[in-house]
């Protein structure tokens, strides 16, 4: 079959897997899941096209098509996200903010998931450990995906880098996750806050003329569960951060980075950006 064939045919099973699948509503303040329409994953993460010849991204564009889920903010059920029929591989974030959280024995962190990261929300291990550890996920942000599952494999084959770099993600969010770690072990709270807020702007922060603006929904409570410390030592830490003019709060409660990153991130994408 040649590949005009196939790009049709998987337009045509896309369309009918979308007649079979409806949107389910969970209970009031549950994230809403739509699946539909088809996505390919250049469009979805303009940086895989790096990984291709400028001749093959035409072709991988028509070719490496994703159904897309689409979720509301709320609670998200992702174990009932799992298709099992059709091989499901996990996601890749297309737009949008969710938050994982795991839970040991009372304590809890939390890690931000956003656009280009690779996640598999499933738990495989049937068993157990003898750590127990509850996860739960939120969607903080309306959030699009794409659908990793065997048809998109198949889809991919011509283009092996793709797969590659897919995997390259989840490897990228362990290194994120192994910095987090490394900040939650420093003592004092305040300088956790402020290292968490940097690592976070060097994804997400934008420059503006005030500083450096970080977009994302951190309450007290949010930036507790990231930096490993207690709500009240939080906001007592926030407080001498803002009163030393490290950070500012705007009105609409998003963080403002102000001067240079601190010594430990000296090599910083942003350390030496005028603010």
């Amino acid at each position: 079959m040649g590949f005009e064939a196939r790009t049709h045919l998987a337009l045509h099973q896309l369309g009918g897997r979308r007649a079979d699948v409806c949107a389910r509503t969970r209970r009031r303040g549950y994230a809403l899941i739509v699946l539909d329409n088809a996505i390919s994953l250049i469009d979805a993460d303009a940086e895989l096209a790096d990984v291709l010849s400028p001749e093959e991204v035409p072709r991988a564009k028509r070719g490496a098509l994703a159904r897309v889920s689409r979720l509301s903010p709320g609670v998200w059920d992702a174990a009932a996200a799992l298709e099992r029929d059709s091989h499901h591989r996990g996601f890749l974030v297309v737009d949008g903010l969710l938050s994982r959280e795991v839970d040991v024995l009372g304590r809890r962190c939390v890690e931000l998931i956003g656009p280009c990261d690779v996640l598999r929300p499933w738990t495989w291990d049937e068993e157990g450990s003898h750590v127990q550890a509850e996860v739960g996920w939120m969607v903080l942000e309306e959030t699009s995906m794409a659908v990793l599952d065997h048809g998109l494999v198949e889809r991919i084959m011509p283009w092996p880098a793709l797969g590659v770099e897919l995997f390259n993600r989840g490897t990228r969010r362990a290194h994120h996750l192994a910095v987090a770690l490394a900040i939650s072990h420093h003592q004092r709270v305040d300088d956790r806050l402020l290292l968490t807020l940097w690592h976070l702007a060097e994804r997400w922060g934008r420059v503006t003329p005030a500083g450096i603006v970080v977009p994302l929904p951190l309450g007290h409570q949010r930036l507790a569960d990231l930096v490993g410390a207690h709500r009240p030592s939080v906001t007592s830490a926030l407080g001498e951060l803002t009163r030393a003019g490290a950070i500012s709060r705007r009105e609409d409660g998003v963080w403002v980075l102000h001067g240079a990153p601190p010594e430990a991130l000296r090599h910083h994408k942003l350390a030496n950006v005028p603010t």
